[in-house]
């Protein structure tokens, strides 16, 4: 089984609309110039439908399940036409209340989110909302987590480019060393393995049993890269703990992210499979 462990909503946008648009900005950027050439090479479909869309490069790219992760309240509703129209590919992620107010009971929510909508785990931008990881609204997810025994996926490291916010300041994985003991059972993934903080990343999961670390957006970010953190990984972790996924805006970039695999010597087929979902299906209970 292959599950693409972080996919975040496609907007029903033309690719080659969203690359003159990104032209624009990142016009000579190797990354962009590299994604360009690579998406040119893609047989896509004409529709209108993005859902569909998105499930015919899934199916290319042999992707059997996709983990949506809304960013925030209002995505937690467009996720759920997701996955009623195909329940079977979606798995719905839940982005709880990641400000103070109160007028919410955010315990309530994030309990009837878990119990009576079916969401499956929790994904977390408190970083991009001027908050760092160890920021007291995180407690109340910790605990559902813990409760439940469902996946937290938390955006550290670098945000995508372009992203006009000092994300950055807020998003280094050190601040996780603070409760990720105290919520044994919490089990806590660690987006783009904390780049650029990897090290950090990787000393986080080696040290707590309940802490991944996702490859989200470096397949095509930074390919060179992403070998040199897959062997140090390796070297510390293994590759149990390390988890697929694509972090696309387009449905496209979902193949190059996959396609990343097909040619390196450096994992094993059985390592490989394991990034490629074998560990994502162990920690969803699939």
């Amino acid at each position: 089984m292959r599950i693409d462990f972080h996919c975040h909503l496609f907007q029903p946008m033309n690719t080659r609309k969203m690359l003159e648009a990104g032209s624009i900005i990142f016009k000579g950027y190797g990354f962009y110039e590299r994604m360009e050439r690579k998406l040119e090479k893609i047989k896509s479909i004409e529709t209108s439908n993005i859902m569909e869309k998105a499930i015919f490069h899934f199916k290319s790219a042999n992707i059997d399940k996709v983990v949506l992760l809304p960013v925030n309240m209002k995505e937690n509703q467009e996720v759920k036409k997701w996955v009623e129209y195909a329940p079977e590919i979606f798995i719905p992620f839940y982005n709880p209340p990641e400000k103070a107010d109160d007028t919410i009971d955010a315990k309530e929510e994030i309990r009837k989110a878990i119990v009576e909508e079916g969401y499956k785990g929790f994904k977390i931008m408190l970083t991009f909302r001027k908050k760092r990881l160890n920021d007291q609204l995180i407690y109340p997810v910790l605990e559902a987590a813990q409760k439940f025994k469902i996946p937290i996926v938390m955006h550290c490291g670098y945000p995508p480019p372009g992203t006009r916010r000092n994300v950055l300041t807020y998003s280094n994985p050190i601040y996780i060393d603070e409760f990720a003991s105290s919520f044994p059972k919490a089990k806590i993934v660690i987006t783009h393995m904390g780049y650029p903080f990897t090290d950090i990343a990787i000393a986080l999961a080696a040290q707590y049993p309940n802490i991944y670390l996702d490859i989200s957006n470096l397949a095509y970010m930074m390919p060179s890269r992403l070998k040199d953190l897959l062997i140090r990984a390796n070297e510390i972790i293994g590759v149990h703990k390390i988890l697929y996924g694509s972090d696309g805006n387009s449905p496209e970039m979902t193949e190059i992210a996959v396609n990343y695999f097909d040619n390196i010597d450096f994992l094993t087929n059985e390592e490989i499979e394991k990034i490629l979902g074998l560990n994502a299906a162990k920690l969803l209970n699939l």
